[in-house]
């Protein structure tokens, strides 16, 4: 019989009574805990990403509104805003967030510096602390070509470009900056700047020596080529040989290659060829044959410059005799030829061409004059004898008689003619108009082509800095203008050469009674520029607002029917008149905003503050009657101007952003934004050179240097003048050379 088995029990069933008895043991918190744990395992991550994710979020925001406190009205402390920085250390050492965090600490950085470098030309202005925030600015662009790479930024604010040194400098009006490493920029829109700030320096020889650097590089860039070739052509015949090389090849490239459809003339470029040639001794490379792109414009310049240069061949009569008949063909048959180049043309023939007689002068002064009326000693049709005596002729537009539209314009846009050539013309026209031959329409235009002679001689003596020869120059003008206008015009001669007591002697002595209007406000004007000049605030303000009054007066009495052109010689007038009663009238005593004006306030946003008035276009709509542009924009000025320290800081950013709209009135223009700085808030002159650097541009490097020099003798910085002036003096120099006028003229001098 087999015994039965025993059977036994299963393990971790239960059913044993020592397994029955730790199961009944076990704690109850195991359980929860374990699922705590394994939330936490999930929750703990997503609270830490989200954490991180949230200071990127705060530090953005916070970051944000420190750099937006920049530009607000406050104090002169800058806001440093690097601390902010602290909200994206840690983010930046987690792989998930280290891009974004990575990204944002590398945009603050870049804004924190630009921000110093802008704050010590802008916020307050020191040259000092210009220099020092360079080098902040160049580890910054470091550090963005090391890292990202990026070349825009527009996270904590405004879309900026990636930082760069040269393109700060230049946007700022740093010369010293640009100057003391032009080897650094790769740019080549900041080379460009570089050389303009040597020539703005009226440092002929480091210009050279920049040129020399960059030519060595060979320039791709036709304008930076153009520009080192021009400068080079300044120097001696082995810098203008190289400059013939640089300029032969924008010349032939222009010729022979379309951008895009676009095509540039190359006119401009043979010119300053020709004359870069002349100065090496060396002939000029031919001109392009059959162009298929640009073509050779500014023809009057090249046939003024084959004239004076036919007097240096061997065959110099016969070389002149042919450029003369060039000039006589062109203005026969073109009509409708530009009035100012057709005088300076005119002007050539006079002086040159012996073989002319005065009928032939006559014709070619006024191509339109249809010659039917009987000369002198002639019966008329009718039988009554002829009118001999003169006609009166027409009066001198005041607007070009003072001594600021005296400067030159920039651009070799015209004929480059010497004063002393001019002077002969002028001399030799009122000689032939006295002529028996002629018709009294005749004998007219050539008297009225001698004062228009008379006068631009007058105007390049005095920039060429011989003020006696301009004076002999204008008492040629004889009846053909008013003693008010030959007063205001040897004034001019003798403030452009410095002799400022001697120019204001002549307008405040002067009968104003019987002048017109336009001319009593042109030499009040220039009364009161010379007032502020010599110190005398007060007098210069009650001066300033009698020539607005009369300005205003004179813009007024003109009928709608008058032609286009005087009504635009008006409107400049008026402008002019406007801004210099603004930038010199001292409240209470006197209103710096014409009868009339909108009120001195300014709009709730500082960014909007500065209306847009467009004088970069002299047809523009600021001219007209029915536009009220510049009513606000004076207006926003003088408010401007009396707003406390906090909010002229903000309206300092706030213009900077809003350059490019500086007036034909430069000299004003840059007393007033001058006073945007009050006594202890900075240089003034640094927040100029920042405020002015896009507008300089659209000036010639003349004009801009005497009125930076006017301006700075407004205020009463007499040592700012002084540097101005020996700037002005130093490119008067190099424009006044006729072997480098093409040139110079070419290059803005």
């Amino acid at each position: 019989m087999c015994a039965q088995p025993t059977p036994r029990p299963r393990e971790r069933d239960g059913s044993s009574p020592l397994h029955r008895d730790a199961s009944t043991a076990r704690p109850p918190w195991r359980r929860p805990l374990a699922l705590a744990l394994a939330a936490a395992a999930v929750v703990v991550p997503a609270l830490a990403l989200l954490g991180l994710v949230a200071a990127i979020l705060v530090g953005t925001r916070t970051a944000a509104a420190c750099l937006a406190s920049i530009e607000a009205p406050r104090g002169p402390a800058l806001p440093d805003c690097r601390p902010e920085i602290r909200w994206f250390a840690l983010p930046s050492r987690l792989p998930w967030t280290h891009r974004a965090a990575s990204e944002l600490a590398e945009e603050l950085g870049v804004r924190a510096a630009i921000a110093d470098y802008t704050d010590a030309a802008v916020g307050r202005p020191d040259g000092a602390a210009l220099v020092g925030a360079t080098e902040a600015v160049a580890t910054a662009q470091a550090t963005v070509a090391a890292g990202t790479g990026r070349v825009t930024f527009d996270e904590l604010g405004p879309a900026c470009g990636a930082p760069s040194l040269g393109r700060e400098a230049a946007r700022l009006g740093d010369r010293r900056t640009l100057l003391s490493q032009p080897d650094r920029w790769t740019d080549w829109h900041v080379r460009v700047h570089t050389l303009r700030a040597a020539l703005t320096e009226g440092d002929l020889q480091r210009a050279l020596a920049i040129a020399k650097e960059y030519a060595a590089m060979e320039p791709r860039d036709e304008d930076l080529r153009t520009t080192t070739g021009a400068i080079l052509c300044l120097g001696a015949s082995a810098e203008a040989k190289r400059g013939i090389e640089l300029l032969t090849l924008n010349q032939d490239d222009r010729a022979s290659r379309r951008y895009a459809g676009m095509a540039r003339n190359w006119g401009e470029v043979r010119a300053v060829l020709v004359a870069c040639a002349a100065r090496a001794g060396v002939e000029p490379p031919p001109m392009p044959e059959a162009p298929e792109a640009g073509v050779a414009d500014a023809v009057e310049v090249r046939l003024a410059q084959r004239a004076r240069l036919a007097a240096a061949r061997k065959d110099a009569a016969e070389a002149t005799q042919r450029a003369t008949r060039a000039i006589r063909d062109l203005l026969g048959t073109s009509a409708a030829l530009d009035p100012e180049a057709r005088g300076d043309l005119l002007a050539v023939v006079l002086a040159k061409d012996e073989a002319l007689d005065a009928a032939e002068a006559a014709a070619l002064a006024r191509p339109d004059d249809d010659g039917d009326e009987p000369v002198a000693g002639e019966a008329s049709l009718d039988g009554a004898p002829a009118r001999a005596e003169p006609r009166v002729p027409t009066a001198l537009p005041a607007s070009s008689l003072r001594a600021l539209d005296w400067l030159p314009e920039r651009g070799l846009a015209r004929p480059v003619i010497a004063g002393s050539l001019r002077a002969r013309a002028a001399a030799r026209a009122a000689e032939l108009a006295a002529a028996p031959q002629l018709s009294p329409s005749q004998a007219d235009a050539l008297r009225a082509a001698a004062g228009a002679l008379a006068l631009r001689a007058a105007r390049e003596l005095a920039l060429e800095g011989d003020a006696p020869r301009a004076v002999d120059a204008l008492d040629r003008l004889g009846p053909l203008a008013p003693e008010a206008a030959r007063a205001l015009a040897r004034s001019s001669a003798w403030a452009l050469v410095g002799e400022r007591d001697r120019a204001l002697d002549l307008v405040e002595r002067v009968d104003l009674a019987a002048a017109p209007p336009a001319l009593r406000a042109a030499v009040l004007l220039q009364r009161a520029e010379l007032l502020a000049s010599s110190g005398r605030r007060r007098d210069a303000a009650r001066a300033a607002v009698l020539a607005d009054e009369e300005a205003a007066a004179a813009r007024a009495a003109v009928p709608a029917s008058e032609a286009m052109p005087a009504r635009a010689e008006l409107a400049l007038l008026d402008a002019r008149s406007r801004w210099t009663r603004l930038s010199l009238a001292l409240p209470p005593g006197d209103s710096p905003l014409r009868q009339g004006s909108p009120p001195a306030q300014l709009t709730a946003g500082h960014a909007a503050a500065w209306p847009w008035v467009g004088f970069a276009s002299l047809d523009a709509p600021w001219a007209r009657d029915d536009q009220p542009a510049l009513s606000r924009a004076l207006s926003a000025w003088s408010a401007a101007r009396d707003a406390p320290p906090p909010t002229r800081r903000a309206l300092r950013y706030a213009a900077l952003r809003r350059r490019g709209d500086a007036p034909p009135a430069l000299v004003p223009y840059a007393a007033l934004s001058a006073q945007l700085l009050g006594d202890g808030e900075g240089d003034p002159e640094v927040w100029l050179d920042a405020f002015l650097a896009l507008d300089a541009s659209r000036f010639s490097l003349r004009s801009y240097a005497f009125a930076r020099a006017e301006a700075a003798r407004w205020r009463g910085d007499e040592g700012s003048a002084a540097a101005w002036q020996r700037r002005y003096d130093a490119l008067r120099a190099v424009a006044s050379d006729p072997a480098r006028a093409e040139i110079a003229r070419y290059l803005g001098i």
